[in-house]
């Protein structure tokens, strides 16, 4: 389920996340804490829900609210949009939604869509209106539960995943949007971060060795190895099921990447896990990728994955940034303040070992 860019504390400073919208909701005889106009959103993407007869539940969310919603024995996941366009095309994710619907060999580690609301038709089934936000969306629920950097050091967890990510990048879907992680994202971020105070987060000096960091990294990842990629392979987007199969979720960032796609790709799942309560460690980042070479049936670059991680927690800084000079309460600035210093450390770190 999509719950933003790796939001969840720990890694380099361990501790549990905060949870800016906190409290578990329940129909059926009351919503407690629940955002009302939430519940009546979700409520006209089923006629047969009413905030009497559904159950619903938080699932977490930075770019969207989340939520489990649970109708009689049945259980859907149901996002509702962030407003900002600017950041996310929902035109784009609906058109590559509908390009995996349409796959059979992602069935398997894909759940099932079944509304995406675009200029109030559902793309899925177009006979269905409704009168909800671009990029309103429900799936099936998968049950299961998120990965997390334990499970990750069992040998089979580790096969399963890259099986898994396999299966999806040799799919033979390509995405609708031509995507370069610098130009869409890291460039993109920084230029709108930078209309921000920049400086009352980080110090001037510290801004300079990033953006050194960043062009150095550009270098070891040049255009080419173009393929169809996630771009947000945090734990939250992978989940794990009961017998050991894992469901790759959330395409909210998906592109047919023409930047070293695969070693960027596979770079996520050290980079975008680094700050957990449970992180991925190295060593355990090291035996993936030696596992995806086996199943992948090529050779790797060890630079360019290394740089694709750190690429990927550059994404995280500037989008932190901006979700820190946006945020509308306190609670939520204290948080992305602590995210974005946390990725700054990061951003040191994996320079480091990857020199």
């Amino acid at each position: 389920m999509p719950r933003g860019r790796g939001d969840i504390g720990g890694g380099f400073s361990p501790q549990s996340s905060p949870s800016l919208w906190e409290g578990e909701e329940k129909g059926g005889g009351g919503i407690k804490k629940m955002n009302k106009k939430d519940l009546r959103l979700i409520c006209k993407l089923n006629k047969y829900w009413e905030p009497n007869n559904i159950k619903v539940k938080k699932a977490g969310g930075q770019t969207n609210r989340n939520w489990i919603v649970q109708y009689k024995d049945k259980r859907f996941f149901v996002r509702l949009p962030w407003k900002r366009t600017d950041i996310v095309d929902r035109k784009i994710e609906g058109k590559n939604i509908l390009r995996i619907a349409k796959s059979k060999k992602l069935r398997d580690i894909v759940p099932r869509y079944i509304v995406y609301v675009l200029n109030g038709t559902n793309i899925l089934n177009p006979k269905e209106k409704f009168d909800l936000p671009d990029g309103t969306m429900v799936s099936e629920y998968i049950k299961g539960r998120d990965i997390n950097g334990r499970d990750l050091e069992d040998p089979r967890i580790q096969t399963a995943l890259v099986k898994s990510l396999h299966t999806f990048h040799t799919s033979g879907v390509k995405f609708v949007n031509i995507y370069d992680v610098f130009e869409d994202e890291v460039e993109k971020y920084r230029k709108e971060a930078k209309k921000y105070p920049v400086k009352k987060l980080i110090k001037k000096e510290e801004i300079e060795e990033i953006e050194k960091i960043e062009r150095a990294a550009k270098k070891k990842l040049p255009l080419g190895g173009k393929l169809s990629t996630h771009n947000d392979l945090i734990f939250e987007n992978l989940r794990l099921t009961e017998n050991g199969k894992i469901y790759i979720l959330d395409f909210e960032y998906a592109g047919f990447n023409i930047r070293n796609g695969l070693h960027y790709d596979l770079g996520i799942i050290l980079g975008g896990n680094l700050f957990y309560p449970i992180p991925i460690k190295i060593k355990t980042f090291e035996k993936i990728i030696k596992k995806a070479k086996e199943i992948y049936k090529r050779d790797l670059d060890k630079e360019k994955l290394y740089a694709g991680a750190l690429t990927n927690v550059l994404v995280m800084f500037w989008w932190g940034i901006i979700k820190y000079f946006s945020a509308k309460t306190e609670k939520e600035k204290n948080y992305f303040k602590e995210y974005v210093l946390k990725r700054k450390e990061g951003i040191r770190f994996l320079n480091k070992i990857s020199l």
